[in-house]
């Protein structure tokens, strides 16, 4: 097992984090579901149906807990408006009492305090470029603001008169599917009217990096099939999530440095000069804000206190409906007659899927193998050898920790010839509340079965090398490397680095994406999240699957 160490924050996850599954064949996922569910037997079908029930009834709680969630932010986000409002006004040299009536002119404001504040964020600071700096000078204010429908929200970036565009705001707005951001829709930004010969967007000038490309995000159709243009666009969504949730609510923690330093990185030489270079009067006006976002972050932790209140009372109501779908799934209690229909007629040469339990078996055959590898991200994780393991999969439970702060994800397994555990266990710690930086990541060592270990085999070295070691093992590609995750690191290597953000990216899907909704993958409707089933019963249906 490794150590952890260091940080790796999920605004970091981009395509790097998740472009792995272009380049990996689909190991799992060969049979259309509508032909894996006509093959179940008419007692799996009547449980399949009676987990569908179970899932309206935990959208209908989930939708409640949206709508006390929404209250609860809208509350908060009021009682932060003046504080924003006071920031606002020092940042900007507004005069809003005699003392600052009679400063000079150059002390007046915080020069350059939101550029420095993004350049504080080393995800931020990596995006912008030296052109792009004589822009972001003139930007006076960052705000966000929920979308009318609440999936999703709305960056707006306020700026003065400058010499570069004439909107005086750009926006970036985030449209998601669902009500806990876990799919975006799309993302649509404003169209910069750049003026002439100052126009820094990719491609209509010598730059081919700028911060400003953010706002001419990329288009995604037809259900994502280019998974490269999908995973920029989730890139583009991280970055608007570091600046809605750690930047904007921290703003001088990121200009004055100690924000970084809380996330153990450092600022910039230049960044450093910056500070010390600063009038009397201007750190001055830095102390003020310094005031003001202790009186936010006492703010705050009411919030996650009441937040977390909230939270805890609706998880209990889920996972009695989780337990009851987990006694459905293995057969602990008898299915309810839902369905009236006979079972369909299936040729029997052409049922050549290996994995598929005996039909009188009182269960929901391979349950939760199948809705991992439904989803794109986990399929692409899964080879056909681990399949084999996952077959003993009877439950995944997610559990919060609040010491520190974050969360459990516990796979639970019937007795199997592949390893000893009964239970697998990986944890996620955070520094903060919002789950925006990673402290440390561990995982239970799997206890493997002789000759049957998925994540590593042995070879023979050859005749030559005899005097040896006769024998060497050599790490597999298997989802189960998934509970032995490298250390986190930022100074590793950029595919050690690219390794961590993926492995948290997994862990997210399968707290937010598939404990939730793991009827609805199951049954491959899990990204549209359909509340039907298509038995696949017709005879042109048949025909069409492979």
């Amino acid at each position: 097992m490794r150590n952890d160490k260091d940080n790796v924050k999920v605004s970091d996850l981009g395509s790097s984090a998740v472009g792995k599954g272009e380049l990996r064949p689909r190991f799992l996922n060969p049979v259309k579901h509508s032909y894996l569910l006509k093959i179940l037997s008419l007692d799996a079908r009547n449980r399949v149906e009676e987990l569908m029930e179970i899932q309206e009834v935990h959208d209908r709680l989930k939708a409640e807990f949206y709508k006390e969630r929404g209250a609860l932010e809208d509350k908060y986000e009021k009682s932060y408006e003046p504080l924003y409002e006071q920031q606002y006004n020092i940042t900007n040299g507004v005069i809003i009492d005699c003392e600052s009536a009679t400063a000079n002119q150059e002390e007046k404001g915080v020069p350059n305090f939101w550029l420095f504040a993004f350049r504080g964020n080393d995800v931020l600071n990596d995006m912008i470029m030296d052109h792009d700096e004589r822009v972001l000078k003139h930007l006076e204010n960052v705000k966000w603001v929920r979308t009318d429908n609440l999936r999703g929200f709305k960056l707006e970036f306020y700026f003065r008169p400058n010499p570069f565009f004439k909107n005086s705001i750009l926006t970036m707005t985030y449209h998601m599917i669902d009500d806990d951001d876990s799919i975006i829709e799309k993302v649509i930004g404003t169209e910069i009217q750049w003026h002439s010969k100052n126009c820094l967007e990719k491609d209509m000038t010598q730059h081919s990096r700028s911060f400003f490309n953010i706002f001419s995000p990329t288009e995604v159709h037809d259900k994502y099939k280019d998974l490269g243009l999908k995973y920029e666009m989730e890139q583009n969504y991280f970055i608007g999530l570091t600046i809605r949730d750690e930047i904007i609510p921290r703003a001088i923690l990121w200009f004055t440095g100690e924000a970084a330093l809380q996330q153990m990185t450092k600022i910039t030489t230049e960044h450093s000069c910056f500070l010390d270079s600063l009038s009397p009067g201007v750190k001055k006006h830095v102390n003020i804000l310094e005031n003001i976002q202790s009186d936010h972050d006492e703010l705050k932790k009411m919030f996650y206190k009441e937040r977390a209140n909230l939270e805890a009372k609706y998880q209990n109501l889920f996972q009695n409906l989780y337990d009851k779908r987990c006694d459905i799934v293995n057969g602990v209690v008898q299915a309810k007659k839902v369905s009236n229909d006979s079972e369909t007629s299936i040729n029997q040469e052409d049922i050549t899927i290996q994995d598929i339990k005996a039909p009188e078996e009182k269960s929901v055959p391979n349950f939760w193998r199948h809705a991992l590898v439904n989803h794109e991200l986990l399929d692409a994780e899964i080879t056909t050898p681990d399949g084999g393991a996952l077959m003993y999969l009877k439950d995944i439970k997610c559990s919060r920790i609040d010491s520190p702060k974050g969360f459990k994800l516990e796979f639970f397994f019937n007795k199997n010839p592949f390893f000893k555990n009964s239970v697998l266990i990986k944890t996620y710690e955070f520094l903060d509340e919002d789950e925006a930086i990673v402290q440390k990541v561990t995982g239970l060592k799997i206890e493997w079965y002789p000759k049957n270990c998925l994540t590593s085999k042995v070879i023979k070295k050859p005749e030559k090398e005899i005097n040896s070691v006769d024998i060497r093992p050599e790490q597999c590609e298997s989802f189960f490397n998934f509970f032995d995750p490298l250390p986190i690191d930022e100074k590793a290597p950029k595919e050690h680095i690219d390794e961590m953000r993926r492995d948290l990216y997994i862990g997210l899907t399968i707290r937010d994406e598939i404990i939730p909704r793991a009827v609805l993958w199951y049954v491959g409707e899990g990204a549209q999240g359909k509340m039907s089933i298509d038995w696949g019963e017709s005879e042109d249906e048949e025909g069409d699957e492979n």
